[in-house]
């Protein structure tokens, strides 16, 4: 029986960073996806700002940039109650906005990446089962002889077999209306530096412009459209139904190439460990593509896992993923807030003068929220986001003389980072040095040490009080924080 690493089932994004990072790093990877190729169905299409530093420390971006399209807020288009906006650009990332690619072009890039470091991918390939042994999990597949690894890992899709085969259940619910989904060419481009949502009095659709000067329509089915699971939804239906949100024009399509609709989930999985095998990407939670979170979500996921999965190989200690477990699934219960949006279109549809600034600071911050820059609720300190445990660590802080590079991307898991401030008068010592998070988790060894500008106290990324540096997962997530005493402590040890 062939031995690896790691088996990665599901060849989507969060399966391909996750193949990519630990090849990176030296670790065996096999990744069974069971689709024969990758379609060329758009799918997700959005890219925040965390993703797109993540594919410049792949080397990707000039390719992104050039297969993508630009974009810079959600608009709210409500009849009779004005337009509203979720701006995602003046964030603390040289790469603020967002960026929409099909996601068949984003794992073409993905997989390149993955197979240059030496990850074998096969298509066809289907995840039967798996049994733990005393050697590691031996994994059966249709198409594939069958593997013997370390961890296996569940990036299978919503309906994931993996999770199935540890009955591990997803808890939540499922939204009652169906959602559309149509692929086409728009009569007239509008909106092409927004995904704009029209909502009228019988319903609501989003409008997100593809590369191609094409657009991707979705959103709940309208009043009067019922649809039956797998039934053929001709556009001249689904467009007539479109119509009578009174927006004209701007929601008509020249040309219908594809129209589908799904159902809609808002659950988290009630656990993403089980032993030796991991959930991420949609196995472990499902939302609405309310603001383009999915996609992003799963590669966050793969982030996360891929240097605690390092850690374990390393040391042979499966308990480093406890972490993982309980911060990704506070994280995607908390997107899936954000993303049902029934209760905010209710607020902005009855909208006066006297609620209006309230429903915009409102949008304010789900714009933080949808970027992903600023994870971690404890963290949140009114307009202010303290760089404390947990918290993401920015690229690039903004001030009102523009961006200062703070912490480079890097593609790098298998080393932790220390940020010593520059008005710390510590010297510098040589990286290496091998840490532990205050709860007795390991982190992978520090291989860099540099000098970073302290956070000005009146920005919106502001520095813990004290704090003279700070210790940084391979993820970009603060695991300490230093204070008078603990850098010379910490680099002497």
């Amino acid at each position: 029986m062939k031995n690896v690493d790691v088996v990665v089932a599901g060849a989507g994004p969060t399966g391909l960073v996750l193949a990519g990072l630990l090849s990176r790093a030296g670790v065996k990877v096999l990744v069974a996806e069971r689709r024969i190729d990758r379609g060329d169905r758009p799918k997700a299409v959005v890219l925040h700002a965390p993703t797109l530093e993540l594919l410049d420390s792949f080397g990707l971006l000039d390719d992104v940039i050039a297969r993508s399209i630009p974009l810079e807020r959600f608009g709210f288009h409500v009849a009779g109650a004005g337009d509203f906006s979720v701006e995602m650009t003046g964030m603390d990332s040289h790469l603020a906005g967002y960026r929409n690619l099909p996601q068949p072009v984003l794992e073409g890039l993905l997989e390149k990446y993955a197979l240059d470091y030496g990850a074998q991918i096969g298509y066809g390939v289907s995840y039967l089962s798996h049994e733990a042994t005393g050697s590691g999990i031996s994994v059966r597949f249709e198409g594939h002889e069958d593997v013997r690894c370390s961890y296996l890992i569940g990036s299978d899709g919503p309906r994931s077999a993996v999770r199935e085969s540890l009955g591990i259940a997803m808890a939540g619910r499922s939204l009652t209306t169906s959602y559309l989904l149509v692929e086409g060419v728009p009569q007239q481009l509008v909106g092409r530096d927004e995904v704009g949502v029209y909502v009228g009095a019988s319903g609501m659709v989003t409008m997100m412009p593809i590369p191609g000067d094409q657009v991707l329509m979705a959103g709940p089915v309208v009043s009067g459209l019922s649809l039956e699971r797998g039934a053929q939804v001709p556009w001249s239906q689904v467009g007539d139904a479109i119509e009578t949100l009174g927006f004209g024009s701007r929601l008509r399509l020249a040309e219908a190439v594809r129209t589908s609709h799904y159902s809609v989930d808002l659950r988290v999985a009630e656990r993403l460990v089980d032993g030796n095998v991991v959930l991420a990407g949609d196995a472990a939670h499902l939302n609405t593509p309310a603001g383009g979170q999915g996609l992003n979500l799963g590669i966050g996921d793969a982030v996360a896992l891929s240097w605690r999965i390092l850690v374990a190989l390393n040391d042979s200690d499966p308990g480093v993923l406890a972490g993982y477990d309980s911060e990704r699934r506070q994280f995607a219960a908390k997107v899936g807030q954000t993303t049902f949006l029934a209760p905010l279109i209710e607020r902005i549809r009855t909208a006066d003068d006297e609620t209006k600034p309230a429903i915009r600071n409102e949008l304010d911050e789900l714009a933080l929220s949808w970027s992903q820059l600023y994870p971690g609720r404890q963290n949140g300190h009114g307009a202010r986001y303290e760089l404390g445990v947990g918290a993401r660590v920015p690229s690039r802080l903004r001030t009102d003389a523009g961006l200062i590079p703070f912490l480079a991307p890097s593609d790098r898991v298998d080393g932790s980072t220390l940020l010593l401030f520059d008005d710390t008068g510590t010297d510098i010592a040589t990286a290496g040095t091998t840490a532990t998070v205050e709860s007795g988790l390991r982190i992978p060894p520090v291989r860099a040490v540099h000098r970073v500008p302290r956070p000005a106290a009146d920005g919106r990324v502001i520095a813990p009080a004290n704090a003279r540096g700070l210790l940084v997962r391979p993820d970009r997530r603060v695991a300490r924080v230093l204070g008078e005493d603990d850098v010379p402590a910490f680099l002497s040890s």
